[in-house]
């Protein structure tokens, strides 16, 4: 029997591909959701998102409701990796390109497809676009404090874009496009008499006033967010390579807005123009540039001309943003719906033991992941060949 992971049944990797460390980090994760799909107690997903304060509040998910497919089930799902989401084209001059270096920059991590026998992957109905994080805990900044660990989420620019347009993709109604419209003219203009759009100092400058907009539309649109990403989290003993034995795996969601309050957070509320403490700033400048645009008065002036979309001179290949364990926790140990704190960092509810369940048919043996000097030093030092008279 092949080497396979639980549930990935329809992909655009075959059994052979799923176990390369990129593809890896991806893959394992949809397998995981899949087994909490299929206990025989289906266990739902930590969902992280936001109220009609802008307060985080930590809910929970299905895995049919996360990847959108009520009434199916993970055999009757195409699993597509490092993909474009398509009925976000509409909000796209052009498209997400016809090339696929066009589209390359536009891809999210996976996009959740209906199977369909009798069609062409590329024709299968889209239903759901995620990015994926997979993350240890605890990071190098809780590491000392393991009564409240955290993990470090690294952001692409991808994200952002598709956190605007999924918000986009569901408002239904003219009044619904106009109103985020009216909410961000102020700060639009601003910005583009000032040429601000290109300047860090002039987004830090204003960055009040594009919080204050922005976090006016996440309240009133609150009921409209979605799940973006996806966040598998592994717990070690310390820094430790082991998996803690009880406490080893959980999957936390979030939703797009919680993204946008994460990134909220970063943004300076004074003016500066270091690089590293404007990159929230640039980050929420392109997400205000995506909405104020794409909600125009009709299908053609909803268009996003994303070579357009204006950034500081020498970051428009930047990432989009980095937050450590320390930033992280804050919104994983926030208020859950139902009352009580989340400790989910803390203690991830699963056992390293729902690894035989997950990876199938020897499929940890077909893993490679990336070399590194000091992993190496550190492995040979661990199983005794570093001091041995072999070495």
């Amino acid at each position: 029997m092949c080497a396979k992971l639980l549930g990935i049944e329809h992909s655009n990797h075959s059994n052979e591909d799923l176990w390369s460390k990129n593809v890896f980090n991806s893959t394992f994760p949809v397998a995981f959701a899949n087994y909490l799909w299929k206990c025989d107690s289906p266990q739902k997903v930590k969902y992280v998102t936001t109220d009609a304060n802008f307060n985080i509040v930590i809910d929970e998910i299905g895995v049919d409701e996360l990847f959108n497919c009520n009434g199916l089930t993970a055999e009757e799902l195409y699993f597509s990796f490092e993909d474009v989401y398509t009925p976000y084209e509409k909000f796209l001059e052009g498209g997400f390109g016809s090339t696929k270096r066009l589209r390359r920059a536009k891809k999210i991590d996976l996009v959740v497809k209906q199977f369909e026998e009798d069609k062409a992957p590329e024709d299968y109905k889209s239903l759901r676009a995620l990015e994926i994080k997979m993350t240890v805990v605890p990071d190098n900044s809780t590491i000392n404090t393991p009564d409240n660990p955290g993990s470090e989420i690294v952001i692409r620019p991808t994200t952002t874009l598709y956190a605007a347009l999924g918000l986009l993709d569901q408002c239904k109604f003219s009044r619904e496009f106009a109103n985020i419209k009216e909410t961000l003219h102020d700060v639009w203009i601003t910005l583009s008499n000032e040429n601000g759009w290109e300047h860090n100092a002039t987004l830090t400058g204003n960055s009040r006033q594009m919080k204050a907009a922005i976090a006016q539309i996440c309240k009133k649109y609150h009921k409209k967010q979605i799940p973006l990403l996806l966040q598998p989290i592994w717990k070690t003993n310390a820094q430790d390579h082991e998996l803690d034995k009880e406490h080893a795996l959980d999957l936390i969601a979030w939703s797009n807005l919680a993204y946008v309050k994460l990134f909220l957070t970063k943004v300076p509320d004074t003016q500066t123009d270091d690089p590293t403490a404007c990159r929230a700033a640039r980050c929420l400048s392109k997400f205000i540039q995506y909405l104020y645009i794409g909600s125009g008065s009709s299908d053609i002036d909803r268009r996003i001309n994303l070579g357009a979309i204006k950034v500081p001179e020498g970051y428009q290949t930047d990432k989009e943003l980095s937050v450590n364990g320390a930033g992280t926790r804050e919104f994983i140990t926030a208020r859950k719906k139902r009352g009580g704190k989340n400790d989910t960092y803390y203690k991830p509810r699963f056992p390293r033991k729902i690894l035989h369940s997950i990876i199938l048919n020897g499929g940890e043996k077909r893993l490679k992941p990336e070399r590194r000097f000091d992993q190496s030093i550190y492995i040979m030092e661990k199983t005794g060949l570093y001091n041995s008279g072999n070495f």
